[in-house]
């Protein structure tokens, strides 16, 4: 006797109870984001100091515009600007020596500037000043660069 078992798999798969888990997932998901509110999502205390001394391996050069064309000032030293961005050089390699010339560690210069007002052409005299200054290094130290620059445009 012939016995026939009829043991037939269905192989088909419905995904319909998938896409309902994703949307539910994805609704829960997108609702706890927006509930968290960032500044208590981690407590930070920033340290806070009482003295005006800042790091001494910044320093800053800002770029202002005037009727006689731009100015340049360093360190924030409002009273003495400098019409001319080689003016600079002889205070910037003197705060240098002063400051940064023991350890040998490059000197970083935040260069700050009027976002409307400041052109190309003052932002390219600064970046040509601080690459002769480094050349004139590289002869003295070979491979030691003594300033680095970072450019700055918005105020906090």
């Amino acid at each position: 006797m012939a016995i026939k078992r009829s043991s037939k798999v269905d192989s088909t798969f419905s995904a319909s109870s998938m896409t309902d888990l994703i949307f539910l997932l994805l609704v829960f998901f997108v609702l706890a984001t927006t509930l968290i509110n960032p500044n208590n999502a981690v407590k930070m205390t920033l340290p806070t100091s009482s003295s005006g001394m800042g790091d001494p391996s910044a320093v800053s050069i800002s770029v202002l515009s005037g009727p006689a064309g731009f100015s340049y000032v360093f360190n924030g030293k409002t009273a003495s600007p400098h019409m001319d961005v080689q003016e600079l050089v002889p205070e910037l390699n003197a705060y240098y020596e002063m400051n940064m010339g023991a350890s040998g560690k490059p000197l970083i210069v935040s260069v700050h500037c009027e976002k409307d007002q400041t052109t190309v052409d003052a932002l390219l005299s600064i970046i040509d000043m601080i690459n002769e200054q480094n050349q004139a290094n590289d002869e003295v130290a070979p491979g030691v660069q003594r300033y680095k620059m970072v450019l700055a445009t918005d105020k906090k």
